[in-house]
């Protein structure tokens, strides 16, 4: 978790020029609460957030692509995937495991989450939890 959290992931590799322009054919781009981001889609539901180091969005500092389970679209995660996979990403889950952003690895790691075990039965899945995970 630590390594994940605190490495300078895009320092030595940003994105094309541009890229942005590519997200708007995947989700439409909404008003962000932070002069340091852009976010696609919505917040409570599938997004693609890019985070800069600057307000003036020279040099990107995190991409984080969301999806929403319970409004779960197969078309949103193929191409999500596509276009990280277009910018030579890798990606890691919530639970901190590096997966390779093609489809259908993306869809085993979202059917291992615990994301999708509380979408299949939440009581079992919240009573499973230790207290310090709350």
């Amino acid at each position: 978790m630590d390594v994940a959290e605190d490495s300078p992931w895009w320092s030595c590799h940003q994105p094309a020029k541009g890229f942005e322009e590519e997200i708007d054919t995947i989700l439409p781009e909404v008003s962000s609460w932070s002069k340091e981001m852009r976010i696609w889609g919505d917040e409570r539901g599938h997004a693609i957030l890019v985070v800069y180091r600057s307000e003036e969005k020279r040099e990107v500092e995190q991409i984080e692509i969301r999806i929403d389970l319970s409004k779960y679209s197969k078309e949103f995660v193929f191409r999500a995937c596509r276009w990280a996979t277009s910018l030579d990403c890798l990606a890691w889950t919530k639970a901190y495991e590096v997966i390779i952003p093609e489809y259908n690895e993306v869809e085993t790691a979202i059917r291992k989450s615990r994301a999708m075990k509380f979408m299949l039965n939440p009581s079992e899945t919240l009573q499973s939890l230790e207290a310090e995970e709350f």
